[in-house]
């Protein structure tokens, strides 16, 4: 069967779902031959390759990739932003063209609408598309503020319904999203749930000297970690408030690991407070995912009020692959909120409350043989659920299903 895959991000970019897509077309091409129409490497990525035309071709392991060119403006201007996404929506149908016919076509959300060139070109060559839902657009946009004209909001809320109409399958990450899917007309027919995941062989409790700890000289601290996108959904304003509220507990450290839009902002905010007890590093090595998220003793996920459905915050399954437990500031019917409560992996407190958070950091502190225990049903949780290999058998038959339909 012949797979070609649409996403702007792909390796070496960094962005979470360029990591997902590539470790599932990895998987993949051990049963199939795929191909992958992504930009070039842009969001932050582990190596840098000069441009070459407006469609180059290289390979990943079994995938066949083929960059087209897109422009690469900084992600922290919407018009940035949106002339990146263009560029590169225009330029995939170009790669698109130049590879063999799929018998199948699988899409994400980056960009938002690349759903539409999968469905232009799946169309064009006569074969179904799946449409694999990691946020939903412009549901996102607005909740977050940065789209507040009403009549694009219409206009792309238009265009996303009849997309999802026209997929032979609609993927949700997680519950939560699916319950949105279907409040948005999604037939349960055609909704698939299939969670994101961690691979458990490169990602393993740690046990041994972090050093990160040492070299952020942190090794006699309780670290909270903070891992992954530093974005404006992630609820960091209410981690540095609690780490405010906190500046007196001296023996505990709050870790933000990672970059993104917000991060400027965050800096700036600890530095005006003079918040000691905050530290901040880049995106750690894929390959020192184990040791980095091994640093924390407790790390902290967030999700802005009112996001829940529309993004699933796909880190707790990298930190439950650590065997770490972690504190949520999620609404109650969030994806992460259900995993915590089935595993007894995490504790949930409500978004936006800088002092509950606190609270539970604090009741963490004070038991290490919960924090343990935690980790441990985190992990085993991980290894029956949420694990790589589950996750792309599951699309690996669901793409056979559909192709051969």
């Amino acid at each position: 069967m012949r797979i070609l895959v649409l996403n702007q991000y792909f390796h070496p970019d960094v962005a979470s779902t360029s990591r997902l897509l590539t470790e599932l077309c990895e998987d993949l091409a051990r049963h199939h031959e795929v191909t992958v129409v992504c930009g070039r490497p842009s969001y932050d990525p582990v190596e840098h390759r000069p441009p070459r035309g407006l469609v180059s071709e290289d390979r990943h392991e079994d995938v066949r990739v083929l960059r087209t060119w897109s422009t690469r403006f900084g992600r922290g201007s919407m018009a940035g932003r949106l002339a990146n996404y263009s560029t590169y929506l225009a330029s995939s149908l170009l790669g698109a063209a130049l590879a063999s016919k799929p018998d199948v076509v699988l899409t994400m959300t980056d960009p938002p609408v690349v759903a539409a060139a999968a469905a232009s070109v799946a169309w064009a060559r006569r074969v179904p598309y799946v449409y694999v839902v990691q946020d939903l657009f412009p549901q996102v946009g607005v909740a977050l503020g940065r789209i507040k004209n009403r009549t694009v909001v219409r206009s792309l809320e238009r265009l996303n319904r009849s997309l999802r109409s026209r997929a032979g399958a609609v993927v949700a990450i997680g519950r939560d999203m699916a319950q949105a899917l279907r409040g948005l007309g999604v037939p349960e027919d055609r909704l698939r749930i299939i969670s994101n995941w961690a691979d458990a062989d490169a990602i393993q409790p740690s046990t041994a000297p972090s050093a990160l700890r040492r070299r952020l000289g942190l090794e006699d601290a309780f670290v909270v970690m903070h891992s992954g996108n530093v974005g404006l959904s992630q609820e960091l304003d209410t981690l540095l408030e609690a780490a405010r509220a906190m500046s007196d507990e001296a023996d505990i450290h709050f870790l933000i690991a990672g970059n993104g839009a917000a991060k400027p902002a965050l800096v700036r905010r600890a530095r005006g407070w003079r918040l000691a007890n905050v530290s901040f590093v880049d995106y750690q090595p894929q390959a020192q995912l184990s040791e980095s998220l091994g640093t924390a003793d407790l790390h902290a996920i967030g999700l802005r009020r009112g996001l829940g459905g529309l993004i699933v915050p796909s880190k707790v399954y990298g930190i439950m692959a650590a065997g770490r437990p972690f504190v949520a500031a999620v609404e109650r019917s969030s994806e992460v909120a259900l995993v915590a409560e089935e595993a007894g992996c995490g504790i949930r407190v409500e978004p936006g409350d800088p002092d509950a958070l606190a609270s539970a950091i604090l009741e963490l502190k004070q038991d290490g043989a919960r924090r343990d225990d935690m980790g441990r049903r985190g992990r085993e949780e991980l290894e029956r659920r949420y694990e790589r290999s589950i996750a792309s058998g599951r699309y690996r038959d669901l793409l056979e299903r559909i192709a051969g339909a």
